[in-house]
C-alpha cells in the first residue's frame, strides 16, 4: 500500500534539482568573454534566458545567495514567471520562508496555467510557508521611521500594509532621529497575524522610563493611570511622577520620580508579600503563651471549687503547709 506523502517530504521533493522550471538551453555566462559579450548585446529576452541558466547552474551547485542575483538581474533584463518560482524556490532553501512564500505567491497569480501544471505540489508547497509564515501590521505615530525585525530592514513608515515575517521570537524595531528608540521582544504564530501599535517619544520633549518588578504579575500604574504588566515602559512630560506597582495579596510598593526631558530611566519597583495572621510566627508564639497561662488559670480555678464548709475544717482539708508568721 502506498503511503502518503507528508509536507515535509513534499517541500524536499520540490527541493530537488530536477524540478527547477527550465527552458530552452541558453549558454552560461562567463566573465568577460565573447559570449558574454554576444549576450550583452542580445534582446532583453534573451539576456534573461542566459542569466536564468546561469542561476540554475548556481542552485544545482546549492549556491543559492548568488542563484538569487542571476535571477534578480534576469527579471530586470525581461520578466518570466519561471524565473519567479525559481526565485522563490532559492529564497526557500536559504530559510527566507516569509519571502518565498511572497513571491511563489505572485508566481500563482501571474503564471498561466499551463506552467503551473509543470510545479508539483505548489498548492501544498504554499500551504506549508504559509503555516511557518506571520503577517504582521506595524503602525507608528511618527513617519520616516526606519521598522525592522530580527535585524532585517521592512521599510519606513508609514508601511504599505501587512508584512510576512517567519513565525517565532525575535526584536522588532523602530527608529527614527530626534525620538526614543522602541525595541521589544515578540513572538510570532506560525499562519497566524499580529498587530503592534508604536509610539515614539521625542527627545526634546518627553522622557521615557521602563518599570520592571521581581513579583510576577505585578500592575504598574503611573499618576493614577494604570499601565500594564511590569516590565512596562511610559513617556512622560518633565515633572513630578508617583508610579506605584501593585498586585493582590502584597503590600504596594511605590516610588515619586523627577525627570527632565530626553531622561532614560530604568525603575524597580517590588510589592512586599502580606502573610495572613495565622501564618505569622510570633502569632503562634504568642497563642502558645495564651493557652499556658489558660490552662494554669483552669487548674487553678479547678482547685478553688471546694464543697460548702459549715466552718469545721478537718486536717485533710488544707493541701499547702500553714505558713508562719
Amino acid at each position: 500500500m502506498t503511503r502518503p506523502l507528508s509536507i515535509r517530504s513534499v517541500a524536499l521533493a520540490l527541493l530537488s534539482c530536477s524540478s527547477l522550471l527550465a527552458e530552452p538551453a541558453a549558454p552560461a555566462l562567463a566573465a568577460e568573454t565573447p559570449e558574454r559579450a554576444a549576450v550583452d548585446s542580445a534582446s532583453p529576452e534573451a539576456r534573461a534566458a542566459a542569466l536564468k541558466a546561469k542561476g540554475d547552474a548556481l542552485f544545482r551547485a546549492r549556491n543559492y545567495v548568488d542563484a538569487l542575483a542571476a535571477y534578480a538581474q534576469a527579471q530586470a533584463a525581461y520578466f518570466d514567471p519561471r524565473v519567479l518560482y525559481n526565485e522563490g524556490r532559492a529564497l526557500q532553501a536559504l530559510g527566507r520562508d516569509a519571502e518565498a512564500l511572497t513571491v511563489l505567491m505572485r508566481f500563482n497569480v501571474l503564471a498561466p496555467p499551463e506552467l503551473k501544471a509543470q510545479v508539483f505540489g505548489l498548492d501544498t508547497l504554499i500551504a506549508d510557508l504559509r503555516a511557518r509564515v506571520s503577517e504582521v501590521v506595524v503602525r507608528v505615530n511618527e513617519p520616516g521611521a526606519q521598522v525592522s525585525f530580527r535585524d532585517r530592514a521592512l521599510g519606513i513608515t508609514p508601511l504599505p500594509g501587512p508584512v510576512l515575517l517567519e513565525a517565532g521570537r525575535g526584536t522588532l524595531r523602530v527608529v527614527k532621529d530626534g525620538y526614543f528608540a522602541f525595541t521589544r521582544e515578540v513572538t510570532l504564530r506560525g499562519g497566524g497575524s499580529a498587530s503592534f501599535d508604536v509610539t515614539l517619544g521625542s527627545i526634546q520633549r518627553e522622557a521615557r522610563i521602563v518599570v520592571k518588578s521581581q513579583v510576577p504579575g505585578a500592575l504598574i500604574s503611573i499618576d493614577k493611570r494604570r499601565q500594564a504588566q511590569a516590565p512596562t515602559e511610559a513617556l512622560l512630560l518633565p515633572g513630578t511622577h508617583r508610579i506605584v506597582a501593585h498586585r493582590e495579596g502584597f503590600a504596594d510598593a511605590s516610588t515619586q520620580i523627577i525627570v527632565d526631558a530626553g531622561q532614560n530611566r530604568v525603575i524597580d519597583l517590588n510589592p512586599i508579600e502580606q502573610h495572613p495572621l495565622v501564618k505569622q510566627w510570633w502569632f503562634w508564639t504568642g497563642v502558645g503563651i495564651v493557652t499556658a497561662a489558660g490552662a494554669t488559670a483552669a487548674v487553678l480555678i479547678a482547685r478553688d471549687h471546694r464543697a460548702a464548709s459549715d466552718g469545721d475544717f478537718s486536717p485533710s482539708a488544707i493541701s499547702a503547709p500553714l505558713s508562719r508568721f
